[in-house]
């Protein structure tokens, strides 16, 4: 009878061993699935970007547009306007009012 409990036992045990042991290996392997998940999600991100930048800079209006701006020419017929940057206003702080108690103490005591 003993015996067959010590069996019953040690097969308990090796089976909540192995159980432990897949559920921690699937968890291992989850979290590697979630973050190769995110790793592609951001690469593939990346991609579209990059091959829209690619077409947008292939095309001809886009060239001269970027071409323009950046060496300041106008086409002939064309009103160039040039706005200054605004100043910025300055802003004047008003010192915080003293606590009401020390504006008592000042007025009997000062």
């Amino acid at each position: 009878m003993t015996a067959r409990r010590i069996l019953f036992f040690f097969l308990f045990i090796f089976l909540l061993y192995s159980l432990s042991k897949n559920i921690f290996e699937y968890k291992k392997n989850y979290d590697f699935y979630l973050s190769f998940k995110n790793e592609y999600e951001r690469e593939r991100r990346k991609n579209t970007n990059l091959k829209t930048q690619t077409i947008k800079n292939a095309d001809p209006h886009e060239i001269e547009k970027t071409i323009r701006n950046k060496l300041n020419l106008s086409k002939p017929n064309e009103m160039t306007v040039i706005l200054a940057n605004p100043t910025p206003v300055p802003t004047i702080f008003t010192p915080t009012p003293a606590p009401n108690y020390i504006q008592w103490w000042n007025v009997f005591f000062k």
